[in-house]
């Protein structure tokens, strides 16, 4: 039996901001359901929170040479980027009321 040592945070961010999907992938598959959770947490939607979701991991492909870790770990800057997402939404639907209100 083989036993496979998982890549750090570190490690698969390096790869991905050279543009390794397969690093990224396993990324998204890392932390993808506490991006969710916490998205889900500040919506109360699951189609919201899965839009959120959707939103920050492509953030994080498009800013992958921005990414700052936190002590070696990707997930606290996903969730910020998942927080700013949300606040997207909110901004989106407050004038989309706005504008069926006029």
């Amino acid at each position: 039996m083989r036993h496979q040592v998982r890549p750090s945070d570190e490690e698969l961010w390096s790869s991905i901001a050279a543009g390794d999907e397969w690093a990224f992938g396993r990324l998204f598959d890392r932390y993808s359901r506490p991006v969710y959770n916490h998205a889900f947490r500040l919506t109360g939607s699951w189609s919201t929170a899965e839009d959120v979701t959707q939103a920050t991991f492509l953030v994080a492909w498009r800013r992958r040479r921005d990414a700052r870790l936190v002590d070696g770990s990707a997930l606290p800057w996903l969730l910020v980027v998942a927080t700013n997402a949300v606040r997207s939404e909110w901004r989106s639907a407050r004038r989309w009321l706005a504008l069926l209100r006029r």
